[in-house]
């Protein structure tokens, strides 16, 4: 085995190098890349705690997303019905008040088929009093041959 070494040019000082680098190895290990280490462990905590709290608020906005929209929905629908009321009731009205129109326009026909009556009543009766004079007057003059 020495005749390998020494044809390799190693020597003990390549072991005591090679236990050096293992110690300065170790020894920087714990200084620095434990550290690191931990630093990039808690940054992926923090990434993962992250995705985990933006998950929820997104599952938190789409439930106030649907209830917004419920409430939409359940707006117009009263929306709807408020119209459709108020539209009945103007109709009630209007219907009201047509009725009203035409029994105050049976009322005046009425009044006026009884005038039209009264009017003809008291035109028969001065005709007919107005017909005795001139029957009398028709009477004599057929009779005296004229």
């Amino acid at each position: 085995m020495n005749e390998i070494l020494e044809q390799l040019e190693i020597n003990n000082t390549f072991f005591y190098q090679f236990v050096l680098f293992g110690v300065f190895f170790l020894l920087l290990s714990e200084l620095y890349m434990k550290p690191i280490q931990r630093l990039i462990e808690k940054r992926n905590h923090k990434l993962k705690d992250d995705m985990a709290s933006s998950a929820e608020l997104l599952k938190s906005v789409e439930s106030k997303f649907a209830e917004y929209q419920k409430a939409i929905s359940q707006a117009r629908l009263d929306a709807i019905k408020t119209h459709e009321a108020a539209l009945n009731e103007v109709r009630m009205e209007e219907d009201a008040r047509i009725a009203k129109v035409k029994d105050e326009l049976k009322k005046d026909y009425l009044k006026l088929l009884q005038e039209l009556q009264d009017e003809r009543l008291k035109a028969e009766s001065e005709l007919k009093l107005q017909l005795g004079p001139i029957s009398e007057t028709l009477a004599q003059k057929v009779l005296s041959g004229v």
